[in-house]
C-alpha cells in the first residue's frame, strides 16, 4: 500500500505531474537572515561584551588630581552549540499507486530515485523547508529539558520531545533570565494569554505598551529596536487599532508570510514560524508573544555559518532504499542579556 504520497493516487481524474504540485511551506520560508545574525561559532567559542564602565568626572579642579583605575564593565559568554542529525529513507514500493509512480525509474535500478522528478520536485524542496523549520525551531524554542504534556512538560503527546532537545533556544533563555534577575523583569507576563482575553477593545495595545513600560533602560536605550511577535499578536493589534479608528500602523506584508510595520521609531516584525511551533508543538498554548530587543542582540551560530554540516544522500543496493542523512550544530544568544524584554 503506497504510504508516501498516499492522497495523490494514480487515476486520470488527478494530477500526473510532480511539477504541478505546489508546496505550500514555500510561502512561508522566513529568511532567517533578514531577521537575526547569523555567524559562523564552535562550541565553547567566548563572545565578549565590553560596557561604558563606572561614571566618570567628579567635584573640583586643579592639581594633584586623585587618579582612580579605569576599567570598563564586561561580560564573557561562551558558545553552547548542540547536536542534531536528521536520518531519513525511502522505499520506492511506497510510491506504487500515486503520482510519483510515473516518475520512477524502469528496470532495476527502480528504487533510486537520483535523478528522477521525485528527487528534483518533491524530496529537495521539501527537505529545504524543514531544515529550515528545524533552525527556526532550535534557534528559538530548543529546550534541553523539554517533556511531553503527560511528563509535566508543555510537547504536546503526539510530538516527540527530542525534536527540540538538541540545545537550549532564546525563549529558554529569555524565560529562565527573567527568574533569575527578579531586581530588574526582563519579563512581562501576559497573565490571560487566550484568544479571549486578549481580543478585548484596549488589551492588545496594552499589553505591547506594558512590555515597553516594564523594559529597563538598556533595552530602550537601544538603537533601531524590533519587537518580533507572534502573527497572532501581529493580528490581535492590527485589530485593536483598527477598532480604535487609528489607521496609524499599517501593516506590510513581506515575501513568504512575515509581516512588518512600523510605530514611533520602532520595528515590529511578525514571525508566522512562531505560531507554527506554538500550534504543532505546544498545542496553541499562549499563542500571544513578543520579544523587544533589536537585530545585532541575538546571535545563531552554526559552524561556518551553515545550517547543515554534513548531507549524504545516496541509493543502498542492499535494502533498495534510498538513504538521506542529514546533521549539524547550532546555538542562540542574546549578546546582552540586559537589552531585551519578553511578552508570554
Amino acid at each position: 500500500m503506497a504510504t508516501f504520497l498516499q492522497n495523490l493516487t494514480l487515476s486520470p481524474e488527478n494530477i500526473r505531474d510532480l511539477r504541478q504540485l505546489i508546496n505550500v511551506d514555500l510561502w512561508r520560508d522566513e529568511r532567517l537572515q533578514d531577521y537575526f545574525r547569523i555567524v559562523p561559532a564552535r562550541h565553547g567559542d567566548p563572545v565578549g561584551l565590553i560596557g561604558k564602565g563606572n561614571p566618570i568626572g567628579t567635584a573640583g579642579c586643579g592639581c594633584d588630581p586623585e587618579y582612580a583605575k579605569f576599567a570598563p564593565s564586561n561580560t564573557l559568554k561562551r558558545w553552547n552549540l548542540g547536536c542534531w542529525e536528521a536520518p531519513l529513507k525511502v522505499c520506492w514500493k511506497d510510491m506504487e499507486g500515486t503520482i510519483a509512480e510515473y516518475a520512477l525509474k524502469n528496470g532495476t535500478p527502480i528504487g533510486d530515485l537520483n535523478g528522477t522528478q521525485v528527487m528534483s520536485e518533491v524530496i529537495e524542496p521539501l527537505l529545504t523547508d524543514l531544515y529550515v523549520d528545524l533552525v527556526w525551531r532550535l534557534a528559538w524554542f530548543g529546550d534541553t529539558t523539554a517533556e511531553n504534556v503527560s511528563d509535566g512538560g508543555a510537547i504536546v503527546n503526539t510530538i516527540e520531545p527530542n525534536l527540540v532537545n538538541a540545545v537550549d533556544g532564546l525563549w529558554k533563555q529569555a524565560l529562565a533570565r527573567a527568574a533569575q534577575n527578579t531586581a530588574v523583569s526582563d519579563y512581562t507576563a501576559n497573565a490571560s494569554n487566550t484568544k479571549a482575553d486578549v481580543l478585548v477593545a484596549g488589551i492588545p495595545t496594552k499589553l505591547i505598551e506594558q512590555m515597553m513600560v516594564d523594559a529597563n533602560a538598556a533595552t530602550m536605550a537601544l538603537p533601531n529596536k524590533v519587537i518580533y511577535m507572534t502573527m497572532a499578536m501581529a493580528t490581535a493589534l492590527e485589530w485593536d487599532m483598527r477598532n480604535s479608528g487609528c489607521g496609524c500602523m499599517p501593516w506590510e506584508d513581506r515575501v513568504n508570510g512575515v509581516r512588518t510595520t512600523k510605530w514611533n521609531g520602532i520595528e515590529y516584525i511578525a514571525l508566522p514560524k512562531w505560531d507554527e511551533y506554538i500550534d504543532t508543538f505546544e498545542g496553541g498554548n499562549a499563542p500571544y508573544r513578543a520579544i523587544l530587543t533589536n537585530r545585532d542582540n541575538i546571535l545563531i551560530g552554526t559552524p561556518s555559518g551553515e545550517f547543515v554540516q554534513d548531507f549524504d544522500l545516496y541509493f543502498d543496493r542492499i535494502s533498495r532504499n534510498m538513504f538521506l542523512y542529514g546533521t549539524g550544530k547550532i546555538g542562540a544568544m542574546f549578546v546582552n542579556d540586559d537589552a531585551f524584554q519578553a511578552l508570554a
